[in-house]
């Protein structure tokens, strides 16, 4: 039977996807930059192709997370509408889940690109190591962390996702079903950790663990908004497994130890820096204080400030980070409220401690302090959205009767087009 809605080639066709990607695929892995020859798309079936394979993977998640974190980040109160473009607008004001929003429709298919090319290089990567022609295989490492960072970020961002392949369609995953893309971010770190651990590389042992502990904890925050509609009366997640990783990262993590996207070096555009630092349509919120001292919070400024930094990166090259040992800290400490209370404000005291702020102390609100040391240090690293529904927090942009007010925990929905080009939905 004839289909009358428009073939998906046009915009995920897997000829199409992936010769695109092999065109671009020679900038950079999160933590350095390298510049392999150009890859065809006859190339990628052989071993000499891994460098390109998980390069062409990292590049697609960069550009689908730069669009993605400008929606949700617009949405949260980390960054207001400043300029004229009304899709901000809307989002600025708590609109979530209007399915016609232009970058909406512009970025799912960027994120969506990232998700297919993560699944298609580490096919091809673990039929390499399969076959022991990938001659190093912290390639192979990499592009599973990249895999589950970029379902970490689509789980962390939408209410629904489709997972096409290539040419073939397939139905949404569901509301409901959304946490199982942590659970398959999970198991991406799980088959890197041995291979990690038995290339004793630290560093990437770190991120593995790390990452893992920042799935496992997520997927707790999902739990605590899902089914969606209501704020928890329990913000705090617990029993998610992910302290031990955390404290497994931490042992191998410098004391403030961060993983960059690094756009400059990469030479790849972060969309939503663009929009903030040359378009002017969306602005950083003001350094905020500290819960302590009322005074400026100094983890929040310098984020700002590094983001502003037009001088280091330009207008379009902003960084993000990914994975810190202070969220380590804070997933620790959020886990063991209640259970070890000296521990927990011990792991908070550390992060604090790292910028000379006095310590949190017996009797002060964990609740409180959690929220706020999660505020002040993930800034502009994805997560604040899902925190200000789960503690009952509010932008003051935010219009009474939008759905991030009525309906806590709405996140983006499956755009327009997609639902008009997929016949499975």
């Amino acid at each position: 039977m004839k289909n009358t809605k428009p073939n998906l080639i046009t915009r995920y066709g897997s000829l199409f996807m992936l010769g695109a990607l092999l065109l671009f695929m020679g900038s950079c892995n999160l933590l350095e930059v390298e510049n392999p020859n150009s890859l065809t798309v006859d190339d990628v079936s052989l071993p000499s192709s891994a460098e390109g394979l998980k390069n062409g993977q990292l590049n697609a998640l960069m550009s689908g997370m730069g669009w993605t974190f400008a929606a949700t980040t617009t949405i949260s109160d980390e960054i207001y509408w400043t300029g004229s473009y009304e899709s901000y607008k809307t989002y600025s004001e708590g609109l979530v889940g209007f399915d016609a929003n232009e970058i909406l429709v512009a970025g799912y298919p960027e994120i969506s690109q990232a998700r297919y090319m993560s699944d298609f290089a580490i096919e091809k990567l673990e039929e390499f190591d399969a076959n022991d022609e990938l001659s190093d295989r912290s390639i192979l490492v990499k592009s599973y962390i990249y895999g589950a960072l970029t379902r970490i970020v689509i789980a962390d961002s939408y209410d629904n996702f489709v997972f096409s392949n290539g040419t073939e369609t397939s139905p949404a995953i569901g509301e409901d079903q959304m946490s199982s893309v942590y659970d398959q971010a999970i198991s991406f770190l799980d088959s890197a950790l041995p291979i990690a651990q038995s290339l004793n590389n630290n560093e990437l042992q770190a991120q593995v663990l790390g990452l893992r502990a920042r799935a496992k904890h997520a997927k707790g925050v999902w739990n605590k908004l899902n089914p969606k509609g209501s704020i928890p009366a329990n913000p705090l997640v617990s029993g998610t497994g992910a302290i031990s990783d955390a404290e497994d990262a931490l042992a191998l993590m410098s004391q403030d130890y961060k993983a960059i996207i690094d756009y400059n070096a990469a030479n790849i555009t972060n969309y939503m820096a663009g929009q903030v630092n040359s378009r002017g349509e969306i602005t950083l919120t003001a350094p905020f204080n500290d819960i302590i001292t009322g005074d400026t919070d100094p983890r929040a400024e310098a984020i700002i400030n590094d983001f502003n930094d037009t001088q280091t990166y330009t207008e379009n090259y902003s960084p993000f980070t990914w994975l810190s040992a202070r969220e380590m800290h804070l997933i620790i400490a959020e886990e063991l409220v209640g259970t070890d209370d000296i521990t927990a404000r011990n792991e908070i005291n550390a992060v604090r401690s790292l910028d000379g702020l006095p310590d949190m102390q017996p009797g002060d609100d964990f609740v409180e302090f959690i929220e706020h040391e999660r505020r002040a240090n993930l800034l502009l690293q994805g997560r604040r959205l899902n925190d200000m529904y789960r503690f009952g927090s509010t932008s003051p942009d935010w219009l009474q009767n939008e759905d991030a007010i009525t309906t806590p925990g709405t996140l983006l929905p499956i755009p327009r087009n997609e639902q008009l080009a997929n016949p499975d939905l």
